[in-house]
């Protein structure tokens, strides 16, 4: 949030709903790279023309099966359903030429499903926001049951 602080400034409200989470097993810089993308991606869909007041509203909480997800929406302009079946393709961009690649959401759904087992799930409906839920497992699988410390240690 706080590299993100100069993008918020400009008049978007955030909204945080944390619940109580346990510690998760996992690569944090990785998870961090997701988070960033995600929200740099929700301020930028914020700037764009809109009647309502630019919020962003982050959520946390336990899931049953030991799990917990981490959600990330926005009440920007929304993304067409033509769009949402292309957002995790690599390169693929629904901003203008030259702003971005078109591989965050790409790496981002790499990092939540190859390297912690979870799911990256969006949900979006156009004139209304978009909402992006995370889902991890609290314990990695069997293959990659150590956190980033416990490798660095052995």
């Amino acid at each position: 949030m706080l590299i993100l602080n100069n993008r918020i400034k400009k008049g978007i409200t955030i909204t945080r709903n944390y619940g109580e989470l346990p510690l998760i097993e996992g690569f944090p810089g990785a998870l961090y790279q997701v988070f960033m993308n995600l929200l740099s991606n929700a301020c930028d869909a914020l700037m764009e023309e809109s009647a309502t007041v630019p919020e962003i509203t982050i959520t946390t909480e336990r899931l049953s099966g030991d799990r917990v997800a981490i959600r990330i929406a926005d009440n920007g302009p929304g993304i067409s359903a033509e769009n949402q079946t292309k957002l995790f393709d690599p390169f693929f961009t629904t901003k203008p030429v030259g702003i971005g690649t078109g591989l965050g959401l790409s790496i981002s759904r790499q990092i939540v499903m190859e390297k912690h087992g979870g799911q990256l799930i969006c949900t979006s409906a156009v004139g209304i926001g978009t909402e992006f839920s995370i889902i991890l497992p609290l314990k990695q699988q069997q293959s990659q049951s150590r956190t980033p410390m416990e490798l660095a240690l052995v």
